[in-house]
């Protein structure tokens, strides 16, 4: 669920309307869902059809059941490895991370990125949850699963109001191949085991938050250039304010119709730039992720949050995000540099 489909410039004009109107009705309708139905977490389903959208031109009946399937069984595995090693939180944390290794190192070949992401999502935040309440944890089990259902469900709807307007664009692009796949999977890995294991004994609504979009970020593809990471922090805070715009309207005037209308308008600005492609669509996406995690964690009353002012959940998600491009970004150049070190000394000998 990357979003190499979307690097690419939208060739039919047309096309890229109907791609932007997609992301912003599955991502409005959703978060509004979730917001109606009194979901803990009401981005979910937004999030996931967003996600489903930029990774693919095109959405068929075996790929929803798939990803579906693929979500249950990811929920599964991680309600039950928190059970087994629920006593053992060393041998669990090294189960985590190991399981976190591997999915990256699948994204950054480009092989099975369906299960590496549903992997990632359900393996990082089911048992961090779990840790402090297995009822919460089943909650959440809930709540990805039946997101998973609803956002399939909002991408089909998508298409059906929005058609593809050309069917060249129907097959996506193959995902992008890292150059070093090991020193990028573990530079990822080891940015988000550092706050798995920093919220590990809290197991809090907010932690999965910055868990989430964490996750988020560390899946997108690399970009070229030695600005990549400033570029996805500029992401997030664009993400953040239109978060806090958007909280404010909503504040004025709280009704679902109104919050439909509020998700949609920035749902669209964010969805116009994604659809134009290029090396920037994924900072987009990351905005727009972070405008729908942010703006959910603003409105919902979550289990275990203190309550806090909109704005200081705003920066602690914004400090969470920075800290998670910082990280990774210094330890895949370190990565980097040891690797043309090492090929350096290779080739004197």
């Amino acid at each position: 669920m990357s979003v190499s489909a979307t690097t690419e410039p939208t060739e039919n004009v047309s096309e890229g309307h109907a791609f932007a109107f997609r992301i912003a009705f599955a991502a409005s309708v959703g978060f509004t869902l979730g917001q109606v139905l009194g979901w803990d977490f009401p981005f979910v389903p937004a999030l996931f059809a967003v996600q489903l959208l930029t990774a693919s031109k095109s959405l068929n009946l075996r790929q929803a059941l798939g990803f579906v399937v693929l979500m249950v069984a990811g929920c599964l595995l991680s309600v039950l490895i928190a059970q087994v090693f629920l006593d053992t939180p060393l041998v669990l944390i090294l189960v985590i991370a190991l399981l976190i290794f591997y999915a990256f190192l699948m994204l950054a070949k480009g092989q099975a990125v369906p299960v590496a992401n549903v992997l990632l999502i359900t393996v990082s935040v089911v048992p961090l949850v779990a840790v402090t309440s297995i009822e919460l944890a089943y909650g959440l089990v809930y709540t990805l699963i039946a997101g998973s259902i609803l956002a399939v469900l909002l991408v089909f709807l998508a298409y059906a109001f929005f058609p593809a307007r050309e069917q060249a664009n129907q097959v996506a692009n193959p995902p992008a191949e890292e150059g070093f796949p090991v020193g990028a999977a573990l530079a990822n890995a080891a940015a988000l085991m550092s706050l798995v294991i920093l919220f590990i004994s809290s197991g809090s609504a907010v932690s999965v938050i910055i868990i989430m979009t964490a996750i988020t970020i560390l899946r997108q593809p690399p970009i070229a250039g030695h600005g990549a990471a400033y570029g996805f922090i500029m992401g997030n805070i664009a993400g953040g304010l239109a978060a806090t715009a958007a909280s404010l309207l909503v504040v004025l005037l709280p009704s679902p119709a109104f919050l439909l209308l509020v998700v949609l308008l920035f749902g669209l600005l964010f969805g116009a730039k994604i659809a134009e492609g290029g090396d920037l669509a994924p900072l987009y996406v990351v905005g727009l992720v972070t405008f729908l995690i942010v703006l959910g964690f603003g409105l919902a009353p979550l289990p275990g949050d203190s309550g806090t002012f909109f704005i200081t959940r705003v920066i602690n998600v914004l400090i969470a995000a920075i800290y998670t491009i910082g990280v990774a970004s210094v330890l895949r150049a370190l990565f980097r540099s040891n690797r043309e070190l090492r090929n350096d000394t290779k080739g004197a000998v």
